[in-house]
């Protein structure tokens, strides 16, 4: 449900696919906890809205789309709605600022029950809670590329990190080496991350495929790998797709990860909040020598 030019659409995706991992039981359960339905008008940077309506009432699902009727179709009325911009959704799912306080702002708009508006903060807190413990599912195994005979192709788990014609693969062997310098600073930075990616790079040979397991206890060989996250037998938290040089920048911070999401040059499978950790990671092992 990750909307292009949306970055807020990854907290209601992540309630969804809390909701879809729960069993008819446990879904109950959360329905009966909340007991009311949310719709939310979200407009972009770009003037742009979309449309999400969150049945916590009866059925539990989430819908969306880009006009109220079509994503209002088969959920209940809404108790509350709530008109706000992406980034300001963002900020309140990551706690860092409260709907009360941007709604006496002006910045959010309330029709409905005023009170479900104030218990939005908590709510979206609960589920994320929930979702930090739901892996996305592992995709599926890139076909091989035809073989050209040279060392530097990814299609084994078993070759080199860095590969021909892909800067980024030069990004993410300095990675490897930050995180293989201390064993102890490795397994503290890895408490700290606590998340699997697969990065999925356009260049000039296709797209070749790298996983940063940044779990704890994963030893020194086992945090950068070649391939995708299927063929190293991992379950990505989110796999992040871009181009070549756009993953250069960003590791450059010539580009930020909410820059490239809105501008359509970062697109995901998963759990989007998750990118938001691997930031941190390229910042923390950027330039020759850096250790964590």
């Amino acid at each position: 449900m990750a909307i292009d030019g949306f970055i807020s659409s990854a907290v209601i995706d992540q309630l969804s696919n809390v909701l879809a991992s729960l069993s008819p039981e446990d879904r109950k359960k959360e329905v009966s906890r909340v007991k009311a339905v949310y719709a939310f008008e979200v407009s972009n940077a770009q003037g742009k809205k979309h449309y999400f309506v969150v049945d916590l009432k009866q059925g539990g699902k989430v819908t969306d789309a880009a006009t109220e009727e079509e994503a209002a179709k088969g959920q209940p009325k809404p108790d509350i709605s709530i008109a706000v911009n992406d980034e300001t959704l963002l900020k309140i799912a990551d706690g860092k600022t409260t709907a009360a306080g941007e709604f006496m702002s002006g910045k959010v708009k309330i029709k409905g029950n005023m009170m479900l508006g104030m218990k939005l903060e908590p709510l979206l807190k609960r589920f994320k809670k929930l979702g930090e413990g739901i892996p996305a599912a592992a995709p599926a195994p890139a076909p091989a590329p035809a073989s050209t005979g040279s060392s530097s192709s990814n299609a084994s788990p078993a070759q080199n990190i860095v590969v021909k014609g892909y800067q980024g693969s030069l990004v993410i062997d300095q990675i490897l080496k930050a995180f293989s310098a201390d064993d102890v600073k490795r397994e503290a930075a890895l408490k700290k991350t606590n998340a699997i990616f697969q990065i999925d790079l356009a260049g000039p040979d296709g797209t070749k495929s790298w996983v940063l397991n940044l779990k704890p206890g994963a030893s020194a060989a086992d945090v950068v790998l070649p391939g995708t996250a299927a063929q190293n037998k991992k379950a990505a938290g989110v796999t992040l797709i871009l181009k070549d040089a756009d993953f250069v920048d960003l590791a450059s911070g010539k580009l930020t990860g909410q820059g490239a999401f809105m501008g359509g040059k970062l697109k995901s499978k998963g759990n989007i909040m998750l990118a938001l950790k691997l930031e941190s990671v390229l910042k923390a092992t950027k330039g020759p020598g850096a250790r964590l």
